[in-house]
């Protein structure tokens, strides 16, 4: 295993902000979270489920801040957009 070099590029790095993200900057990371899940595959009940749970931090904060009806209507749309393309494919 190599060691931890002070200069790493690659070495993981905490940083603490003033304040918490405002709410376009959360209704961006819900787009990104809700669309990676269901890009590999995950259903929207199983995406809400992630949101619910308290160990995802930056979802489950998502879903106190903004509610779960925002959640799920983002989950519809990308939803919807994933059965465009299938019957768009013929899948």
């Amino acid at each position: 295993m190599k060691r931890l070099e002070p200069e790493d590029p690659m070495a993981l790095v905490g940083v603490g902000l003033e304040r918490g993200p405002d709410d376009e900057a959360l209704a961006e990371m819900a787009w990104c979270f809700v669309e990676e899940y269901a890009r590999i595959g995950w259903s929207g009940e199983r995406i809400l489920r992630l949101f619910r749970n308290p160990f995802y931090r930056g979802p489950h904060q998502i879903l106190r801040r903004k509610g779960e009806d925002f959640v799920r209507s983002l989950i519809e749309i990308v939803d919807q957009k994933r059965a465009q393309v299938r019957s768009r494919d013929g899948r």
